[in-house]
């Protein structure tokens, strides 16, 4: 009788635990296909119009200038995502030396619907300094932007009224001597904070790769990872010098409230600049222990497997000496905006970098965290 009792109980516990795990799951599935009907949800022109802030810009009635497409523009490389409280960027490209732009918002319905205003933007008194960073450790603050600049960019924000949805852009820009490119339209997704339940948990970094000129490396949790490069020393000559950098752990914790919490531990063996070049001779700092932690908001993607980083308050201790900062609401850091693919508990974040643009990557950089 008691192997009876027994057996039953841990049926019932099996049946229990499984019920349990079923409706977890039924509620997260509903949440994020809320989420994406809301997402979905076509925003007024109009509405849209009358809530964005452009640094630059002057808001005028009626429609732009026509243009006589006498210069070139391409906004291909501009993102199709809008976070909520930030913003969108566009990615400029044009054969001429632009000046500014015309920007007219439209709805993203069948309907099409072009609102009654426009703006006339000092590209020059806009262009944003936000670029996303390699997830390739968190060194220095300083030396962190590893995004290609040769692109204009137009920062467009958001105020609070702003809620999640689609809408369409239309652009144009111009130079000093009056030509107008054509037009061209863009259609985003303002994504509400957080997103896909299954990027939900505590991710800790387990493995790291990089692929270049055909080799690829791959380092293990706390393996060392050296370069090489030359420092021209002061009196003439040069020397060759090895720098190495150990992580020591990283956890990225995604919590399901849309926030998001990181720290990255590394001790590295740094080189001493300025004593090098004194010196003419390898100068090393041994030891150096860093720690870099930030906290913001995370959005992500599910069918672009795409996930975003906003930072509003990081600290960093670098040799003993710490500094902190903490960004307003509509002032966040881009930390990290990029490809990350989850399956299960494993998360593969992929970064790839065409350093001669001729459309052949040249150095992909993965990392694998688990949960």
């Amino acid at each position: 009788m008691k192997n009876c009792f027994k057996t039953l109980a841990l049926t019932a516990l099996v049946l229990l635990v499984s019920c349990s795990k079923d409706e977890n799951e039924s509620g997260s599935n509903e949440n994020d296909q809320a989420i994406e009907e809301l997402e979905n949800t076509p925003l007024q022109a109009e509405e849209v119009a009358n809530n964005v802030v452009i640094q630059g810009g002057t808001k005028s009635d009626g429609a732009p200038p026509t243009p006589n497409e006498a210069i070139s523009l391409d906004v291909s490389g501009s993102s199709e995502v809008a976070l909520l409280g930030e913003g969108f960027e566009v990615s400029i490209n044009s054969d001429a030396s632009i000046t500014g732009a015309y920007l007219q918002f439209k709805s993203n319905d069948d309907a099409g619907v072009v609102a009654d205003s426009y703006y006339d933007i000092d590209l020059n008194a806009n262009n944003s300094n936000k670029k996303a960073v390699s997830f390739k450790g968190f060194k220095k603050k300083a030396n962190r932007l590893s995004a290609k600049v040769e692109d204009t960019t137009l920062d467009v924000d958001f105020n609070t009224n702003i809620e999640p949805g689609t809408f369409c852009y239309v652009i144009c820009v111009y130079d000093a001597e009056g030509n107008i490119s054509a037009p061209q339209e863009v259609c985003v997704t303002v994504e509400s904070w957080g997103g896909n339940s299954k990027a939900v948990g505590a991710w800790k970094l387990v493995e790291q790769e990089y692929t270049e000129d055909g080799e690829t490396v791959k380092l293990a949790l706390g393996q060392e990872d050296c370069e090489d490069y030359i420092i021209s020393c002061q009196e003439g000559g040069q020397v060759e010098v090895t720098e190495c950098f150990t992580t020591v752990d990283l956890m990225l914790t995604i919590n399901e409230n849309g926030t998001y919490n990181l720290i990255s531990n590394s001790e590295d063996d740094i080189i001493d600049y300025n004593a090098t070049q004194e010196q003419c001779q390898q100068v090393t700092i041994e030891g150096n222990k860093f720690t870099y932690q930030s906290q913001g908001n995370w959005a992500y993607v599910s069918d672009e497997e795409r996930l975003t980083l906003v930072e509003y308050s990081y600290s960093e201790t670098d040799g003993g000496e710490t500094f902190e900062e903490t960004y307003e609401a509509g002032n966040g850091e881009l930390l990290f905006d990029g490809k990350a693919e989850i399956n299960g508990n494993t998360m593969r974040i992929v970064e790839e970098e065409d350093y001669d643009d001729d459309g052949v990557v040249d150095y992909v950089y993965r990392i694998v965290l688990q949960k």
